[in-house]
This record gives structure tokens, sequence and C-alpha cells, in this order.
């Protein structure tokens, strides 16, 4: 049923609204990729620093900084800063992705907490 004066404006709003709500879906998709890869790569961090405090107190074989790095970079990750105070080992990690740079930090050592 056309009605007069009637010059297709529903259409091209309904088109509108369309595209509006599937940029709005497109944008929250892209920043909760973000925050998945920024959480895996505090994981890997994470792993990386209990690995290398492992090879620090003795557990496993091998030196606590390559250990941190050979397990980084298997992630396709770069291992930034690596220090040792005392038994404590503190790391910090870079992904680039897109051309965004995520960087996390991590630390492991032994609990000086009797109770733990």
């Amino acid at each position: 049923m056309n009605i007069k004066g009637d010059k297709g404006s529903g259409v091209v709003l309904g088109l509108g609204l369309i595209f509006s709500i599937l940029g709005i879906m497109g944008l929250g998709l892209m920043i909760s990729n973000r925050v998945v890869e920024a959480t895996r790569l505090q994981v890997i961090a994470d792993n990386a620093a209990l690995a290398a405090e492992d090879v620090l107190r003795g557990l496993a074989t091998g030196y606590p900084c390559e250990t941190a790095e050979q397990f980084v970079e298997s992630f396709g990750s770069t291992l930034e800063a690596c220090h040792i105070v005392k038994l404590d080992m503190y790391i910090s990690v870079s992904k680039q992705e897109m051309g965004i740079v995520h960087r996390v930090s991590s630390h492991a050592g032994v609990s000086t907490d009797a109770a733990r």
C-alpha cells in the first residue's frame, strides 16, 4: 500500500538502524577480543614466572631467565625484562597484535608466611 508522498524513507531508516547495530556489535567484539588477549598474555607471564621460579629453586634444570624466555616465546610473545631478587622472579612480557602492544608483568616467589 502506497501512501501519498511516501518516498521510501522507512527503508533508509531501517537500513541505517541495522548498520548502526552491526557497527556497535563489531566495536564490542573488538574490545572484548583485546581484553581476552590481555588476559591470555597475563596467564602466559604468570606461568613463565612460575617456571623460572622452579628453575631458581632447583626443582627443574636450566637458567631461570632463559626458561622464562623460552616459555614466553613459545606462545609468540616477547620477554622484555627478567630480574631475580633473592628467591623472587620478576618478569615483563609484551605482545604486539594489529599494531597494539600489550604489556604485562608477573612476580613469583617463595612464601615467607609459615601458615601457607
